[in-house]
């Protein structure tokens, strides 16, 4: 692997250039890169030239993973928790524009699927509610928890992909699909708030520590670890905190004070102008001219070709005129 320069913000607003080495990449949009200087494993989301060409909701999936990053730097600086990913820099200006986070945690939870011990099964509840409870704090919805999203290092989870998570109180779209997408999050009703990221996180544990799969609201009678989640997918969900205590769990907001860093939300407030600003630029540009297949036209009728029935017309009627007369 050769050493290559990678310039872009920090989360502070500063521009900065690292010497990167990057791990053969399997996946377009994500490579793991080390920091040659320390060492430190870092993960680099991004939107391929090619993918995006004719895709471009995905720079705008991009930009919101940052934009998330960054409201969670502001809050939870001063005490990050482990179940979260960090933002560590973004770059969105250029032709393959990424987004730079705190290196993966363990494996995704899909691999653990009925392989989990007692003391895990809850370990992963109490870590997972955690971060639901932590984001809703920031007043944050997630709204793609699945097993894709949810890593597991044996210890804590880690809740990956901030790309379409949203503000409480936020038009719900439609977005996800059964099991893990709560029903109202399919429908697109209502506004977002914690009780789907609940659903979905409730669907998450019910699948790894069961093994089963299930079209929609799980069985838990059967399941006597699962008994504090029994009414996550019910009409009046509990909210993530109530079902913390009843894991014997402390509230993480306790050890996490929720407070502004000013030096970052300044940088936020830049990105969020840089972004508007970027908006309205692509907004006074003239919109590409698409070219439409049209039928071909009629040819135009030589003059007489129009006339000529009026005047067999009117001649026929003369001559019934006279033959009356």
């Amino acid at each position: 692997m050769e050493p290559e320069p990678l310039t872009f913000f920090t989360p502070d607003g500063d521009r900065v250039t690292w010497e990167v080495e990057a791990d053969p990449a399997h996946d377009p949009f994500e490579r793991r890169l080390t920091l040659v200087v320390q060492g430190t494993k870092i993960v680099q989301r991004r939107v391929p030239r090619a993918e995006g060409r004719d895709r471009d909701h995905l720079y705008e999936l991009l930009e919101n993973e940052a934009r998330m990053g960054a409201r969670l730097l502001t809050r939870l600086r001063r005490a990050y928790p482990v179940e979260l990913p960090r933002l560590m820099g973004y770059s969105l200006d250029e032709e393959e524009p990424f987004v730079l986070l705190s290196d993966h945690r363990g494996e995704p939870v899909s691999r653990f699927a009925g392989a989990l011990l007692i003391a895990e099964q809850r370990a992963l509840q109490a870590s997972l509610f955690r971060a639901v409870r932590i984001l809703s704090a920031c007043d944050i919805v997630h709204r793609r928890i699945d097993p894709g999203t949810v890593r597991w290092d044996g210890t804590a989870v880690q809740l990956t992909d901030l790309s379409h998570a949203t503000l409480a109180g936020s038009r719900r779209l439609r977005l996800g699909e059964a099991p893990y997408a709560a029903p109202e999050q399919r429908a697109g009703t209502g506004r977002a708030c914690t009780a789907d990221d609940l659903w979905s996180a409730g669907m998450v544990i019910y699948r790894t520590v069961t093994g089963r799969d299930v079209a929609d609201r799980p069985d838990l009678t059967a399941a006597p670890a699962l008994q504090p989640i029994h009414d996550v997918f019910s009409g009046q969900p509990p909210s993530a905190l109530e079902v913390l205590d009843r894991l014997r769990e402390p509230d993480p907001m306790r050890s996490i004070p929720a407070d502004q860093d000013l030096r970052l939300e300044e940088g936020r407030l830049a990105f969020d102008r840089a972004h508007e600003a970027k908006r309205e630029t692509e907004a006074e540009q003239p919109a590409p001219v698409t070219r439409i297949e049209q039928a071909p036209r009629e040819q135009p009728r030589k003059w007489w070709s129009r006339w000529l029935p009026l005047a067999v017309l009117v001649c026929l009627f003369l001559v019934v005129w006279m033959v009356i007369r």
